[in-house]
């Protein structure tokens, strides 16, 4: 059974990554609008979550979570035929947006095997790389947690998580892989090492959730109004309405989820799962639960509108009221198309 919020709130998450990667005017206002973090944080710790829910209901049939695998395949498929796409609309038409894939087009026979093992992946194409190998991976993780007899079993499952994340901090990992590879190579801005952390603590957190009695879920509730005040603390904060210095790069770091970053997030997400808990329809929208359903076709889609735009000339681009009206019609487009993906009654 789907969670009809929890669609829609992926829905919205969508929308704000798509106006957010427009960019300005629109996005000066919405990116990390919250505090230390983005949408996209939002967006791997739900599909983390929603996927431990269907490892749940699915164990029965599929104990070893093959759909888990066969979605996985299919993502990767998504990616390389969304790659192909973009690639040759710039080579062919779009000569404004060649320079993306300069690299690919300079050493296409090195290129393209890997492209295929997600090894290299141009800028804005990295998150579906980063969903086939989490989906990868959980298909023989999520059946630990699904098999597992109580919190603490539980818990167990998650430190690996936490360790790998604590020690990708150090950027030791990533310039280990790196090196193995020419340095023309883009990897993206998604360190899989640190964002599996988000991924796997939305499993985790469902997980726990499934187990907890109701001292637990009491527990939480009463604790969850008093995440109010770091959040505000971290809201104003990174809007510099108090007057102290921005934290370091490192705590806030995107690509390897910063610690001030992961801790400003979870806040968040206890916030939104505290509203969520007592009024079921407040984030339940029928726009947003749509596009929600259809994730995977909308992010796709997404992607080859923002380089379309990117292809617009500069003079429309950076101007009113086009730098508005083209990323509102871009999320109309996105809701369209998961409207046309909708079984007909």
């Amino acid at each position: 059974m789907r969670i009809k919020a929890l669609d829609s709130i992926r829905g919205l998450l969508l929308l704000q990554m798509t106006l957010d990667h427009f960019g300005k005017p629109i996005s000066y206002y919405l990116y990390q609008c919250f505090g230390f973090f983005s949408a996209a944080e939002g967006f791997f710790f739900l599909s983390g979550f929603v996927g431990i829910l269907a490892a749940f209901s699915k164990s029965a049939k599929d104990p070893k979570q093959t759909w888990m695998r066969r979605r996985s395949c299919r993502i990767w498929v998504y990616h390389l035929a969304t790659l192909f796409i973009v690639c040759m609309l710039a080579y062919f038409a779009l000569v404004r947006i060649q320079w993306f894939f300069a690299p690919m087009y300079s050493h296409l026979g090195q290129s393209i095997p890997l492209s295929a093992i997600l090894a290299y992946t141009p800028l804005y194409l990295d998150v579906l790389p980063l969903y086939v190998i989490l989906l990868l991976v959980g298909s023989f993780t999520f059946p630990l947690f699904v098999k597992a007899k109580n919190k603490t079993q539980i818990f167990l499952l998650w430190i690996p998580s936490l360790v790998l994340w604590a020690f990708a901090l150090t950027g030791y990992i990533d310039s280990t892989l790196h090196g193995l590879f020419p340095k023309w190579v883009s990897h993206g801005d998604f360190r899989p090492f640190s964002w599996q952390f988000i991924y796997f603590t939305g499993a985790a957190v469902a997980a726990w959730w499934k187990h907890s009695n109701d001292n637990d879920k009491q527990l939480i509730r009463k604790i969850t109004p008093w995440f109010l005040i770091p959040f505000a603390f971290c809201f104003l904060w990174s809007h510099q309405f108090i007057p102290l210095e921005l934290p370091s790069d490192f705590m806030v770091d995107k690509q390897f989820v910063g610690p001030l970053r992961a801790a400003n997030f979870f806040i968040f997400v206890m916030l939104i799962a505290g509203i969520v808990r007592k009024w079921p329809a407040a984030l339940d929208f029928k726009v947003t639960n749509v596009i929600g359903r259809h994730s995977l076709d909308v992010y796709s889609a997404h992607i080859v509108l923002l380089y379309l735009w990117f292809a617009t000339p500069g003079n429309i681009r950076y101007s009113s009221p086009w730098n508005v009206l083209a990323p509102i019609a871009a999320c109309i487009i996105l809701w369209a198309l998961a409207k046309l993906r909708e079984p007909r009654k």
